[in-house]
């Protein structure tokens, strides 16, 4: 259904768009910048969740702005802080977790092994991509900071902005 990874600043995820056990429909975004200079990562089957969800999430994670339904969804959260969390099926996180790296989705244990062999997000989201049948390339990737300071990277996706394209935030490469 998705990989989608944390490790040393960089969130990298694959960009199929789920359509159930038939031919891929195309590619969407499931990693974003939140307003606040978070990354957040999503990985849902629900057509819509993730787009709603990161609505929930740049509104403060309220009850009111929850998104209605079941709730079908795991997500890697990165403060600017580095601090990370893991969301799954529910609006209550688990974290801040220690570790050195993080995956989600189908395609995590391919990454995580990835990961073992010292890759990089991207190389560990290219492995997934390379086994897993519901994850594929092109594979998006927005860094925390800048390489040389600790300020976040960009100015964050608000409700209702497209996704950026290969050119912006994030970079996306095949």
């Amino acid at each position: 259904m998705s990989v989608i990874v944390y490790r040393d600043g960089v969130m990298a995820a694959d960009t199929r768009a789920y359509s159930g056990d038939s031919t891929p429909i195309g590619h969407k975004m499931k990693i974003f910048r939140l307003t606040d200079g978070s990354l957040v990562g999503i990985a849902t089957n629900k057509p819509g969740l993730g787009e709603a969800l990161v609505n929930w999430f740049n509104a403060g994670c309220t009850h009111e702005a929850l998104p209605d339904g079941e709730l079908v969804f795991s997500a890697l959260l990165v403060r600017p802080t580095g601090d990370v969390f893991l969301y799954s099926d529910s609006p209550y996180p688990s974290g801040p977790l220690a570790g050195h790296y993080f995956a989600i989705g189908s395609g995590d244990r391919y990454a995580l092994g990835a990961f073992a062999m010292d890759a990089t997000a991207e190389q560990a989201v290219s492995a997934a991509c390379m086994f897993d049948v519901w994850c594929s390339t092109p594979i998006a990737v927005l860094k925390l900071y800048e390489d040389d300071d600790e300020e976040p990277v960009g100015e964050g996706v608000d409700e209702g902005d497209e996704p950026a394209d290969a050119e912006e935030d994030p970079q996306i490469s095949e």
